[in-house]
């Protein structure tokens, strides 16, 4: 199959984590009972690339491994649901914290870490930091960067040998600067006395220091990333030109921000961020990978926030395209009907490429489908190649124990009258994937037909989104 080595945002990630208000505790080996909202959640990712593989650690569930974006595994470690964590390798150790927590070390990426101890600040007293991120220099000696809201992104010196320990007062290195107007607060930016500037990370590129951060809040869909420059690890910085470096406002994925930047295979780079969703809590969210790069002027940029399919790390990138495979969507604001609708809730909603709206199957429903014609004036039938589809989760209930599992589904193609083929057969699916990307060998079809035939006891049917990608 010829896009066997795509991957397609928001990130298919198994056994998504509960969010923040109903996760696990750090210790709990089980879903913690809450009633409070019932969500799940991924977001502030901090990825690394060690011996061939890519590990990322979003808050809420850590952690997830892939050696192609296209497969990830999750491996529950401990500590296992730090808040915006962070994990870094200084001299052969990998060293794990996050917000307002200890300092953990191991000899693995995935541990087992043990604590190392309380961060302490420059005068030896318990500190406690938000948004953290630690950075080692080509000259050994490591940096911390961190904050979240006001006054801003502080930086200072730590000790290599002990990274809980900070050995400078800290410096604040960035700062709210309302003439910046994406990091005014607000879902359009209209609030220009506040700001929650957050999420740095530190990344050096031909002996500057690029010192990224995201604002003007995670709840925002103008969330977005943005980098000041400095030729010293603790600046003084100065605002890049080419600000902000990654924002997108509307479609599936958006606002994106919180992650990090972090060198891959073949001397590619690559952007991991976080991406809203907002149902539930108004800290539901995604994550997202995108290309990074500089250009000729040693300006750093984000290729993204993409919601097409995208080629993986090693395949060669298209000189017009980048990483985009060339599959478009053949699905978005087409006809579709379903089996049942639940009120409000109609079978249009799984088209229209939005995140917070879903078609929904009536609860007595009991072989939902949902169907989408693909004809559309100009073209008659289109070479299906892929799907993605975002699912939604009715009846989720951590309180009562009606807990996620894996959905089984079939998906089916016609072309007119003709008899519906199989293009992709998920019914004995055992993987737990809110969000789902398969690929399949390009079949001709003016009709998809999407079948669930299982969720987990207790789960309703829904599709916040089911997108088909088709080569041209």
């Amino acid at each position: 199959m010829p896009f066997t080595r795509t991957y397609c945002n928001p990130l298919p990630l198994p056994d998504y984590p509960a969010g923040g208000s109903t996760r696990q505790t750090r210790r709990d080996q089980g879903w913690i009972r809450s009633a409070k909202a019932d969500y799940r959640e991924t977001a502030d990712p901090t990825a690394l690339y060690h011996d061939g593989k890519w590990y990322l650690y979003p808050s809420c569930g850590m952690a997830y491994v892939s050696e192609d974006f296209v497969t990830w595994r999750h491996h529950r470690m401990e500590p296992y649901s730090i808040y915006a964590p962070t994990v870094h390798e200084i001299g052969g150790r990998f060293y794990l914290t996050g917000n307002s927590d200890r300092m953990y070390v191991s000899d693995n990426p995935l541990g087992p870490f043990r604590e190392l101890g309380e961060m302490t600040d420059h005068d030896g007293k318990a500190f406690r930091w938000v948004d953290p991120m630690l950075f080692r220099d080509d000259d050994g000696q490591v940096y911390a960067y961190w904050g979240s809201g006001a006054p801003g992104i502080y930086g200072a010196e730590v000790d290599p040998h002990q990274p809980n320990q900070i050995t400078t007062p800290p410096k604040l290195l960035i700062g709210y600067n309302p003439a910046h107007e994406w990091e005014r607060y607000g879902n359009s930016n209209e609030d220009k006395g506040t700001n929650w500037n957050e999420g740095a990370w530190m990344l050096k590129h031909q002996g500057r220091y690029y010192l990224t951060y995201s604002g003007p809040g995670t709840e925002w869909s103008t969330y977005a990333m943005g980098v000041y420059v400095s030729d010293h690890p603790l600046g003084p910085f100065a605002y890049a030109r080419r600000n902000p470096i990654l924002r997108t406002t509307e479609g599936l994925v958006h606002g994106p921000g919180h992650g990090c930047i972090v060198p891959g295979p073949n001397g590619t780079l690559w952007a991991f961020y976080t991406c809203l969703a907002r149902v539930d809590h108004k800290f539901e969210r995604r994550v997202g990978v995108d290309p990074a790069g500089f250009d000729e002027e040693g300006n750093l940029f984000v290729r993204g926030a993409s919601e097409r399919p995208q080629w993986g790390p090693g395949v060669l990138a298209h000189p017009e395209r980048g990483n985009d495979a060339g599959l478009v969507p053949a699905t978005i604001l087409k006809i579709a009907r379903a089996s049942s609708e639940s009120p409000g809730r109609d079978a249009m909603y799984a088209v229209d490429n939005g995140i917070r709206t879903w078609w929904e199957a009536a609860p007595d429903d009991r072989e939902p489908w949902l169907e989408v014609d693909l004809r559309s004036g100009g073209r008659d039938a289109f070479n299906v190649a892929a799907i993605r589809i975002l699912w939604r989760e009715p009846g989720l209930n951590f309180a009562k124990g009606v807990l996620p599992g894996p959905v089984g589904y079939l998906l089916e193609g016609r072309i007119g009258d003709g008899p519906w083929r199989v293009l992709l057969d998920r019914r004995e699916s055992a993987t737990d994937l809110l969000i789902d990307y398969r690929t399949f060998e390009p079949t001709l079809a003016d009709r998809l037909r999407l079948t669930v035939v299982k969720t987990a006891k207790g789960i309703g049917v829904g599709v916040i989104e089911f997108t088909a990608f088709a080569a041209l």
